[in-house]
């Protein structure tokens, strides 16, 4: 009888994936051993590779590319490498009535005892080629638009981030290339867009005097970034999106206050603090308090933010980690569901979906926690162009808008490559 890895690092969930490139959302994964191809060593870790354990069957490579093997990293205890491979392989050529060797992170349980759970199994099922050169992922392609042979399809590259196809480009991306003819600590009059949208949504306007900080190690920002005090504010041009969409923003900030909104106050986010609602339910007014929160409302919507607190083990409180560069991609898929990434690319919090229309319903737009209606954004460093003290104050690296959901791992990918580029 054949024998078999099983490896699980998490509860499967929402955001589970079969497949992924970076590891992000593999769950569960079990082998066969007889495709295990070699094993080596790390410092604490066992690295088991796979021979024919890929999502496709065949793959078209150009030249210099290569889909590289299946992997799982295994956390051991240091100095005993060697003890777990060797169990490893006893186990796979002695007989026996056992046929499974487990690596359990949930149940913290494993076949065999060098295993450690202090870090996380790593699995990864590669989905696209790299260039091998540079481990790189790889964008050759056979066929150019034109039919070319041997040709490389146009870039996907944004401000140094490859988002991968031209479907999840940004519609709005406002990111350090575009504050590159201010000096440390001129005015930021202007910022253009990178996004496919173009020159329309150019920031031309802001509030105050918000200005240029130059790269700093104290705040862990390694690019020029936009300062916003709480008294000043960019004015955008309205980005609306009805459905399903990808957020991002890369900042150091001092304290967890909303980054944007829309010129009425409705839609708001993307963290949480106690505010005033005027009569019409619309924000007022921010308070303090309530920090490590992940929470957004969106356009037309009157009720309570729907809101859910973070777990500090993922991802600190923001209010405990000022100065300190942060990521988040937030994403709302088909169903109104809301999820945020931090910048390892875990997902570290989701709103349960809630819409007008859906299960249970009609419900009216002042019902609290409605995770519906469109994204609207026409204010980033406050909201509903308030200036009072709790407003937004911090560095913006980079803020962008995709007008679609790019799905678990792309946002996973997107994540990391954002703090990798960022970071001091």
């Amino acid at each position: 009888m054949k024998k078999f890895f099983l490896f699980r690092k998490e509860e499967i969930n929402l955001t589970s994936v079969t497949a992924s490139d970076n590891g992000q959302g593999l769950s569960v994964l079990a082998l066969p051993a007889d495709s295990l191809a070699f094993a080596s060593a790390d410092k604490g870790h066992v690295v088991l590779s796979f021979n024919g354990a890929t999502k496709y069957q065949e793959s078209n490579l150009t030249d210099g590319e290569s889909v590289e093997k299946t992997t799982v990293k295994i956390p051991c205890e240091e100095g005993k490498e060697v003890d777990l491979i060797e169990s490893i392989l006893t186990f796979i050529s002695t007989d026996s009535k056992k046929h499974l060797m487990r690596f359990d992170a949930v149940d913290e349980r494993s076949t065999f005892s060098p295993v450690s759970f202090d870090n996380k199994i790593e699995s990864i099922v590669p989905v696209n080629p790299v260039k091998r050169v540079t481990g790189l992922p790889s964008t050759q392609t056979f066929l150019g638009t034109s039919g070319t042979v041997g040709a490389t399809v146009a870039s996907n590259v944004i401000g140094e981030i490859d988002f991968g196809i031209a479907e999840n480009k940004p519609l709005v991306d406002y990111n350090h290339e575009g504050l590159s003819s201010f000096a440390a600590s001129d005015e930021i009059t202007s910022w253009a867009n990178a996004g496919t949208g173009g020159s329309a949504y150019n920031i031309a306007t802001n509030v105050g005097t918000p200005i240029c900080s130059a790269a700093s190690e104290a705040r862990g920002v390694g690019t020029k970034s936009a300062f916003i005090a709480t008294d000043e504010h960019f004015v955008i041009p309205t980005t609306t999106i009805e459905k399903e969409y990808t957020l991002y923003v890369v900042m150091s900030i001092s304290d967890a206050r909303p980054v944007f909104s829309d010129a009425d106050g409705e839609c708001v986010g993307f963290t949480y603090q106690q505010y005033v609602a005027a009569s019409d339910g619309t924000i007022d007014k921010i308070k303090g308090g309530a920090t490590g929160q992940f929470a957004m409302r969106h356009h037309d919507r009157f009720g309570n933010i729907p809101k859910v607190s973070l777990d500090s083990s993922e991802y600190p409180d923001l209010g405990e980690n000022s100065s300190v560069l942060h990521v988040f991609v937030i994403r709302r898929d088909s169903e109104n569901r809301l999820y945020m990434y931090n910048e390892d690319g875990d997902v570290v919090a989701n709103i349960p979906p809630l819409s007008v229309d859906g299960l249970g319903g009609p419900y009216s737009k002042n019902t609290d926690d409605l995770t519906d209606g469109e994204l609207k954004i026409e204010r980033l460093g406050t909201v509903k162009d308030r200036t009072d003290s709790f407003q937004f104050t911090g560095n913006i690296c980079r803020f962008g808008v995709i007008n679609k959901d790019i799905g678990t791992s792309a946002c996973s990918k997107l994540a990391t490559d954002l703090f990798n580029l960022y970071k001091f």
